[in-house]
């Protein structure tokens, strides 16, 4: 038996002993995925323990948060079930068109939410979902996240990502206790949405490459059977894009189930390694940009399926180029910090001392550091090319899947950065978090500056 063997409902309460060496558990207490399931509600709240292990009860407040779209969607609906179903019950609803996890409106959600609250409801995707995590974690009572748009692949993870003071970073967090996907109300979620759930899926492809380059490379912690798990679940969606263009109901509950199983994933290794790589790091410097410009930018899964596409044609010409060792090494010598550090300065003003932070933790640029690594790549290069080639094969129709929802596949798309400052972005997110990925590596054999020209040229002229 694998995890790859087990069911989405096997895999929330499995308690395994991986050929990994490591002991992978999970424990959610209620999933409902497919038509309908918003009707199981009754039945889970009946069944709810708090945190002490005693019974949620007819006594014990409920409060539901929405926002102005998803209130319309199936807040109010669910407010009514709790309602009829004799617990009492209040609601807010968040009253701004846009809306980031920021300290603005974590606090807003703290102050509309009595203290005497023992279980928020979440009608929403990412955003409001990772509010009413946050919020319940500090309070520490359970939550639930009733999904509107399949959009996300935080349902069912236990970190909030957040920006605070600018910086994008991930706050620790909790897992719901109850996660409901029903398809009825997915598929009617404005394509855009649907389009950046299905960006945040394929972008697994590239994940799992940077994870498994890292562990070849630097001897990272890997396990084959959670990548495993990924990949047969990213090709599930993949295969069924054409179902989520019809409105197909299995189309929509296979994109919610590997939505929530990315989450279990990440949960299973501490980390978010099977969901985040090169292009995740890219979605959140795109975030982190625009956070400066005083901007919203775009969905979290917009950017990501974008950053995908990129790296998916910076690996394939990769392919087509020949590895200069000995260049590489001598580009790894010509690394200057001072440069380097008012470069840093330049690209992310006020947000850039938490970069200086992660080189001192990482020195990832440092020449002998690059040069260990060059050492380790040139002694794996089959196995590393093997690798590369088998994610290109597959992630190069990521414009294809996102593109059949008219989802985001270019960054000329992303209007609010222009050609020189995508330019920096491509140059300097491996600066962003200590995590090797795609970029790095491509820093490390010396052809980074190569590969980003070709981005540009492709994309922008």
């Amino acid at each position: 038996m694998s995890l790859a063997d087990l069911s989405l409902n096997e895999l929330i309460t499995v308690d395994y002993n991986c050929k990994c060496g490591r002991h992978h558990h999970m424990a959610i207490d209620h999933l409902a995925v497919g038509k309908g399931a918003v009707n199981q509600l009754p039945d889970f709240l009946h069944e709810q323990k708090m945190k002490d292990g005693t019974p949620l009860t007819k006594q014990d407040k409920i409060f539901v948060v929405a926002d102005i779209h998803t209130w319309k969607v199936a807040g109010e609906t669910v407010y009514q079930m709790v309602k009829e179903d004799g617990y009492p019950v209040e609601y807010y609803i968040f009253p701004h068109e846009e809306m980031h996890t920021n300290e603005i409106f974590i606090d807003e959600l703290a102050k509309a939410m009595s203290d005497d609250v023992k279980l928020p409801l979440a009608v929403g995707s990412g955003t409001i979902n990772d509010l009413t995590r946050l919020v319940s974690f500090q309070r520490g009572i359970p939550y639930y996240i009733i999904g509107t748009a399949p959009s996300m692949d935080g349902f069912a993870t236990d970190v909030a990502p957040a920006t605070i003071k600018g910086l994008k970073c991930s706050l620790p967090a909790h897992c719901a206790s109850g996660i409901i996907g029903d398809t009825d109300l997915l598929s009617t979620a404005p394509d855009k949405m649907i389009a950046a759930g299905i960006g945040d899926i394929i972008a697994k492809y590239i994940a799992i490459n940077d994870w498994r380059l890292s562990y070849i490379i630097n001897g990272e912690y890997y396990c084959e059977e959670v990548a495993e798990l990924m990949l047969k679940s990213t090709d599930k969606v993949a295969g069924s894009v054409n179902g989520l263009v019809t409105g197909d109901s299995d189309a929509y509950r296979y994109l919610m189930e590997c939505l929530v199983l990315i989450g279990i994933a990440m949960g299973y290794v501490n980390n978010s390694r099977p969901g985040s790589g090169a292009e995740h790091s890219m979605g959140h410097v795109l975030e982190m940009k625009c956070a400066l410009k005083g901007l919203y930018g775009e969905l979290h899964g917009t950017s990501v399926g974008m950053a995908t596409c990129v790296m998916t044609e910076m690996y394939k010409k990769f392919l087509t180029m020949d590895i200069d060792y000995e260049k590489a090494r001598k580009h790894a010598e010509s690394f200057n910090y001072d440069e380097w550090a008012k470069e840093i300065r330049r690209v992310f003003g006020t947000s850039a001392d938490s970069i200086f932070k992660v080189y001192e933790k990482a020195h990832q640029s440092d020449p002998d550091v690059v040069k260990h690594r060059i050492d380790m790549i040139q002694q794996h290069e089959e196995e590393i090319l093997s690798v590369i080639r088998e994610t290109v094969r597959k992630a190069e129709k990521a414009p294809e899947y996102i593109g059949a929802m008219h989802g985001m596949t270019s960054p000329k798309e992303y209007k609010v950065f222009t050609k020189e400052e995508f330019t920096d972005i491509l140059r300097y997110t491996k600066e962003q978090r200590d995590r090797y990925a795609g970029l790095q590596f491509f820093y490390d054999l010396g052809v980074l500056d190569e590969l980003i020209d070709y981005i540009i040229e492709k994309y922008y002229e």
